[in-house]
């Protein structure tokens, strides 16, 4: 918790946009930014449908020109469970209003942005944590390992003998330490490396999959949906648009 608390507090630094995390339950985890108004007008039920509908934004009506309104964010890109962030309120249009004045005014172009850099936080709190944890030699090893080895063939096998550890073993490790399985770490990392190339090449899918280690596309595809919600082709279309 600690972890996603300084998430949040670096991101409030950085936008001064009010920030809620509620958990997949939707019970109040923290919050920064917000004062007894803010909770009058927080709307914990419409967020609680929005969510459930897999929605991101919602928005409150004012008048016929300003809303305000909110962005809902997974904390986890691929575990709902982990909880959500909920920036917000946020005005829509700058407004002279005491009652409102202390509402933080973005373009709502701005908001996919905002969720960008709220994640982008994550990842890179999530890097250095990893970086500087003191693991277990042999998981050290082992990420290590997935770095440079990525776009090879990779088994718990192979990689277990290549440790010189017994497998069971090393499973358990890696859980431990980790909190994931390590084919759960190995996919993730593949999927994050050709967003990369789905973003910034021309490559063909099939290419991307040999490139980060799939053995074919059709499996390449289904692991990148299960962590992303979206197939690789509809990922490329939708970074595309947002350029």
């Amino acid at each position: 918790m600690d972890f996603i608390i300084s998430v949040v507090k670096d991101f409030y630094e950085c936008c001064n946009i009010p920030v809620k995390v509620i958990s997949s339950e939707f019970d109040n985890i923290y919050q920064i930014g917000y004062n007894d108004y803010f909770e009058e007008i927080f709307p914990s039920e419409q967020i609680k449908t929005l969510v459930n509908n897999s929605g991101s934004h919602l928005n409150i009506h004012l008048d016929k020109d300003v809303n305000i309104y909110y962005k809902v964010i997974s904390i986890s890109k691929f575990n709902k469970n982990k909880g959500f962030f909920i920036l917000g309120p946020i005005l829509n249009k700058p407004i002279i209003n005491n009652t409102l004045s202390n509402i933080p005014y973005r373009s709502l172009e701005c908001s996919n942005y905002m969720s960008k850099l709220i994640l982008n936080i994550v990842d890179d709190k999530f890097d250095k944590t990893m970086n500087k944890k003191s693991f277990n030699p042999y998981i050290r090893k082992a990420i290590e390992y997935v770095h440079e080895n990525y776009s090879q063939d990779i088994t718990i096998d192979s990689l277990c003998n290549y440790l010189d550890i017994n497998k069971s073993y090393f499973c358990s490790l890696f859980k431990k330490y980790t909190g994931n399985t390590f084919s759960y770490f190995l996919n993730h990392f593949r999927v994050e490396k050709s967003k990369k190339l789905l973003r910034n090449s021309n490559l063909s899918l099939l290419d991307i999959a040999i490139e980060v280690g799939f053995n074919n596309q059709n499996y390449y595809s289904m692991v990148f949906k299960k962590y992303t919600n979206m197939n690789p082709s509809k990922y490329r279309i939708s970074t595309s648009l947002e350029e």
